[in-house]
């Protein structure tokens, strides 16, 4: 007797470390408690290593890996058409290719899914290096220390004077080896606002921000008072040594005319 063999396309799932994922397998062989029904899931690692993950066989389930055992389950109803496999609490051990065989009588049932566990980025940290001065240039970078490859680096202005903007200003320097570095060159009053640093991969994103802020008005001010008090305590000083100075050769010139004017 010739046996019936269907196959579904192989479908790849990306998901998350930590969260659940359920990898579908549906068939038609819908038998009561038929004692031929098999069910078997496979794993095949990339190193070309193969477990069985889980089995019905013979009318009983069975979880060959003691050490997990609980982390992984038929979804549904296997005996009614879904075979599908939860697996709980997802790790990066997880990944590769699964294979589940449905097998009653001389029918087979053949799907693959490709299963991708990732890790998404941590929060970057953000900074800040240059002088927040008129004309200087600033350089602002991010960095995400976890997360799956590739993680994508962009950043944005999202506030300017309380306004959301969106874009980097006209004269910002992207790094094009690096994109988590931007440098803000001749920097002005239209440079400040709050920038976002956003870290993405295929799984999730974060992000951390930053405040670029001018003070050179009030500097130029503080400088200039400064140098204007200095300047006028310096001849403060000078007056002052003057006219005591004045006053002692004053009180020398009358000593010595008192004499003459008696004689």
């Amino acid at each position: 007797l010739l046996g019936v063999l269907t196959t579904c396309a192989q479908i790849e799932m990306k998901r998350v470390v930590g969260d659940n994922a359920t990898l579908p397998c549906h068939h038609q062989f819908w038998v009561g408690d038929d004692p031929t029904l098999d069910i078997e899931w496979l794993l095949l690692k990339p190193t070309n290593k193969q477990r069985v993950v889980i089995t019905y066989f013979a009318g009983r389930v069975f979880d060959p890996n003691e050490a997990e055992r609980g982390r992984v389950a038929f979804a549904g109803e296997y005996l009614k058409g879904d075979a599908s496999l939860l697996i709980s609490d997802l790790s990066l051990t997880d990944s590769g290719e699964y294979s589940c065989k449905v097998k009653t009588g001389a029918q087979y049932h053949w799907s693959t899914i490709s299963l991708i566990v990732l890790v998404k980025p941590s929060k970057p940290r953000c900074l800040m290096e240059g002088k927040l001065s008129e004309g200087g240039d600033v350089k602002m970078s991010c960095k995400s220390a976890d997360g799956s490859d590739p993680i994508h680096y962009k950043w944005e202005r999202v506030l300017d004077r309380g306004k959301y903007v969106g874009k980097l200003p006209p004269l910002a320097l992207i790094d094009l080896k690096n994109p988590e570095i931007v440098t803000l060159r001749n920097l002005t009053k239209d440079s400040t606002g709050v920038y976002k640093c956003t870290a993405s991969n295929d799984v999730g994103e974060e992000s951390c921000t930053v405040e670029v802020k001018m003070h050179y008005i009030r500097g130029m001010g503080v400088v200039a008072g400064a140098v204007v008090g200095v300047s006028f305590g310096v001849l403060v000083i000078i007056l002052i040594i003057w006219l005591v100075f004045r006053k002692k050769e004053m009180k020398k010139y009358e000593e010595e005319e008192t004499p003459n004017e008696i004689r």
